[in-house]
């Protein structure tokens, strides 16, 4: 009944008069126009286009079966693209949110030791960094998981990346500045091998996104070891040595 009101409202369907008994009155010719147009929608026709073929007596242009067909190839890439992505994260058994360009890698830090509830944390920065960081810095973020993960530094990387998920405000500062060189010590030779192979260039300088990432949203524990990791590298990048501890 919602169909047929709506039908009437757009102007498909004549709408009947009422019989005593306060029911419309519909016939066989108005069974006829529910019967083709609930075909012509089957087929994925729109409403306008339907309009005008309930009117005419000639079959549409090419043009409109054309294009119909060019809609209905697009969905079909579409929902290939969708069943290879799934196949991909249950390939790795990856949570069904994360971004499927780091699935492979989460999937090796995982079984080198990243906990469950870590997994989940990272998931979480990944999604808002790579939105924050556009097409290119997915690139950049992807680089750098494929080298986090290789298996000389997988354990150690899995390690850190528990560590720092696990620190909240209670952080003492000890606890901070040994993750932050852990961190730091693991990060050094990522870079240095990013820029060997020419890694994508972000498109915006870090602290463009670094900000955003951090506001209201890290813990202070984190934020902490995030700031001490970057003027570590930033040093260390520039032949100067590490600022003092603050």
């Amino acid at each position: 009944m919602r169909a047929l009101r709506h039908y009437h409202q757009i102007g498909l369907l004549e709408e009947p008069e009422r019989s005593s008994n306060g029911y419309r009155d519909y016939g066989t010719h108005a069974l006829v126009t529910v019967l083709r147009i609930r075909r012509l929608a089957d087929l994925g026709f729109s409403l306008p286009q339907i309009s005008t073929m309930l009117e005419g007596t000639e079959p549409p242009p090419a043009e409109v079966f054309d294009a119909l067909d060019a809609e209905f190839a697009s969905q079909i890439d579409r929902l290939t693209h969708q069943r290879e992505l799934l196949a991909h994260l249950r390939q790795y058994e990856a949570l069904p949110d994360l971004p499927p360009q780091i699935a492979s890698f989460h999937h090796l830090l995982l079984r080198s030791g990243l906990t469950g509830s870590a997994a989940s944390v990272d998931r979480d920065h990944t999604l808002l960094l790579m939105h924050l960081m556009g097409s290119q810095g997915q690139g950049y973020l992807t680089a750098i998981y494929e080298l986090l993960s290789h298996p000389h530094r997988a354990s150690t990387a899995a390690a850190a990346m528990t560590a720092w998920a696990d620190l909240d405000d209670e952080a003492s500062r000890e606890e901070i500045m040994a993750l932050a060189e852990q961190i730091t010590e693991l990060f050094l030779p990522v870079v240095a091998e990013l820029a060997a192979q020419d890694a994508p260039e972000l498109p915006a300088p870090p602290d463009a996104w670094f900000s955003q990432h951090t506001t209201d949203y890290l813990s202070s524990g984190q934020r902490a070891v995030l700031d001490t990791v970057r003027s570590a590298l930033e040093g260390r990048h520039d032949g100067t040595s590490a600022p003092p501890d603050t």
